[in-house]
């Protein structure tokens, strides 16, 4: 799969521009965003795969995990944005 079809994918876009605005999200909340948790594993896992979205277990009860963008991903989606203007 490549970049574009991994921004087709459901709920990619809008996970990249969360993530963009918040810094770093967890998954729980990432899934609010998006409204639906298949959708967003989906395309997390895609993401991370891509070197878009980096991800940490965090130390807390019930180990939540947190994504935020790497350098890639905060380029990407600026071009994102970009193309939405057009």
């Amino acid at each position: 799969m490549d970049i574009i079809q991994m921004l087709a994918l459901m709920g990619t876009k809008r996970i990249l521009l969360s993530l963009e605005k918040a810094g770093k999200m967890r998954y729980s909340e990432i899934v609010k965003a998006v409204g639906y948790s298949t959708t967003s594993t989906r395309a997390l896992k895609s993401m991370e795969r891509h070197g878009i979205v980096k991800k940490e277990v965090l130390n807390e009860p019930y180990r939540p995990v947190a994504y935020w963008l790497t350098d890639k991903g905060k380029r990407l989606a600026t071009l994102v944005r970009e193309l939405e203007s057009l």
